[in-house]
């Protein structure tokens, strides 16, 4: 029979394996920023090294089946929370980039507005003082 050291340390592996896999495949359809596609690759990173070598992981020795499956499932849900929330500020991230490139070109367009508006102006008053000198 397999001890629970070994499922454990596997589980671990197999959740780091799927954390970078997740991270890289939401960061390639634009759902996650570089910054956060980064971190959570190095968790990844971290928790496969945390299967794979004993001096990371001789903690697995001491826990019970019912201790490593409260582990993954408390484990689990933190991560799913976690991830989402990375989800969610990059999505707002992305939104303040997006946001502030309009804002930009609203207030390049104002610009250009005004400077028509005031080449209108000078224009007018030009018109308005030859009318004047006519009458």
């Amino acid at each position: 029979m397999i001890g629970t050291a070994v499922v454990v340390k596997c589980g671990i592996i197999a959740v780091g394996i799927f954390v970078m896999l997740s991270s890289f495949w939401y960061h390639s359809v634009r759902r996650l920023t570089v910054n956060l596609a980064v971190v959570w690759e190095i968790l990844g990173a971290l928790l496969i090294a945390i299967g794979i070598f004993p001096v990371f992981s001789s903690w697995t020795h001491h826990i019970s089946q019912g201790t490593g499956l409260v582990l993954f499932f408390v484990g689990g849900i933190c991560l799913w929370g976690s991830f989402q929330f990375s989800l969610l500020l990059s999505r707002l991230t992305m939104k303040n980039q997006e946001l502030a490139m309009q804002v930009s070109l609203l207030i390049r367009e104002n610009e250009e507005i005004m400077r028509q508006l005031e080449e209108q102006t000078d224009r007018m008053e030009k018109y308005e003082e030859k009318a004047s000198v006519r009458d």
